[in-house]
């Protein structure tokens, strides 16, 4: 039902005025093909919450209604990826079908409850140019009340995290590796064989590691390995340089 503003003829695209290119965007779509139905019928809060929205210079954007309709701002549309502008609109199970399993719990208690929440570098494997990405996020979500304090809908305030992340696992890797255990080692097997349990624990940027010894001539020899059993056809407990077989191009 439309509030006393709307029945007395005020815009009701009034209160979301500004907001960039989504501020555009939300004006000039056609929602009436949505749950949420056109914008002169839309409740007070849900106007409110999204004319502050459109207009943060923060990434925001708000899940509405029982099917939680995905609408944002220009800072979180590159969230998204290749989904924006696609995402808006959407139900936030068509938006996001490959995060839902993690996501929906957390919709579920903030519209059930009223309760917030927050997520720290939460790890999200998103789906948005094309491959499963692996992403992390900061993220709230906040419920928003409407006239007769139910929740009606959720607020997303959101930072992406993962450069910060995968930089700082990267970082630490290399530190170890860089670190006395490999300098102190007495011999080059030694060597190897330490470097080889520091790439172990970061499978996420090093799935696998061979490390082989050149003996000089023709032949390498398996020194060190992880993610792999050893003497596979992959990583052969010794290779000669030389051979068409070699599963790796050592030579070249």
């Amino acid at each position: 039902m439309a509030d006393d503003s709307t029945r007395r003829g005020a815009d009701p695209l009034a209160a979301l005025a500004g907001g960039g290119e989504m501020g555009r965007r939300v004006r000039e779509f056609d929602w009436s093909g949505t749950p949420l139905g056109p914008v002169g019928g839309w409740p007070q809060a849900l106007r409110s919450a999204l004319g502050i929205c459109l207009n943060s210079n923060f990434p925001i954007a708000i899940y509405w209604g029982a099917d939680l309709v995905l609408l944002y701002n220009d800072e979180w549309s590159p969230i998204p990826g290749d989904k924006h502008p696609w995402a808006l609109g959407r139900p936030a199970r068509e938006a996001w079908p490959e995060i839902w399993h993690i996501i929906e719990p957390l919709f579920r208690r903030v519209m059930t409850t009223g309760e917030a929440t927050r997520s720290r570098d939460q790890l999200l494997p998103m789906h948005r140019h094309g491959f499963t990405e692996e992403c992390y996020f900061e993220y709230t979500f906040s419920p928003v009340r409407g006239d007769g304090g139910q929740v009606e809908g959720v607020f997303n305030a959101v930072l992406e995290t993962t450069t910060r992340v995968i930089g700082e696992r990267r970082l630490r890797t290399l530190r170890e590796l860089g670190a006395w255990k490999t300098g102190q080692a007495r011999t080059a097997e030694d060597a190897c064989r330490t470097a080889a349990h520091v790439v172990a624990e970061n499978p996420h940027d090093l799935p696998f590691a061979l490390l082989y010894l050149h003996d000089g001539d023709r032949r390498a020899t398996l020194a060190g390995q992880t993610g792999l059993g050893r003497d596979t056809a992959a990583g052969p407990a010794a290779v000669d340089l030389d051979s068409a077989d070699a599963p790796w191009p050592f030579r070249r």
